[in-house]
């Protein structure tokens, strides 16, 4: 039976600059920052002779751990990230003040999706604020304001 949820992994094509960039966003380094080369990485992974250059950051005010992984054997190619391809991914966060976190945000390079926090009209988060931005790889980052649920599907 599964028992819960322990991270969120994403694979970028800098590391370096994707930990430095979580780093100050979430103003703690990696708890984790090594190359992993052991046989059963490579094993798990499904590419022989695999070595992963890996930060581990736990994200704030939870328990679930953000994976960040870069390929430095075998060396992938980039994927097209766009939020509406089918098979990308998201990294949901919440935040108590959206306006503060939106210009934070903005000035540690992230790209905001819209001129500023957008009001939820229906569904289930209706009221409360959300934004989207892109990471300095890319990535999608949702803020959304706090509620005592976590981030729900929004119809």
């Amino acid at each position: 039976m599964l028992t819960g949820v322990s991270h969120m992994g994403f694979t970028v094509a800098d590391l370096d600059s994707a930990a430095a960039f979580y780093e100050r966003l979430f103003g703690a380094p990696p708890e984790v920052r090594r190359i992993y080369d052991a046989p059963y990485t490579a094993d798990q992974v499904g590419y022989p002779g695999a070595l992963l250059d890996i930060a581990i950051f736990r994200i704030p005010g939870s328990g679930v751990r953000l994976e960040l992984i870069q390929y430095l054997e075998p060396t992938g190619s980039p994927v097209d990230v766009e939020t509406k391809n089918p098979g990308t991914a998201h990294l949901c966060l919440t935040a108590d003040d959206l306006a503060t976190e939106f210009a934070r945000l903005t000035s540690l390079g992230a790209r905001p999706r819209s001129a500023g926090p957008v009001l939820i009209t229906s569904g289930p988060n209706q009221g409360r604020h959300v934004a989207y931005f892109r990471d300095p790889q890319g990535l999608t980052i949702e803020i959304i304001e706090t509620e005592e649920r976590p981030c729900a599907s929004r119809t």
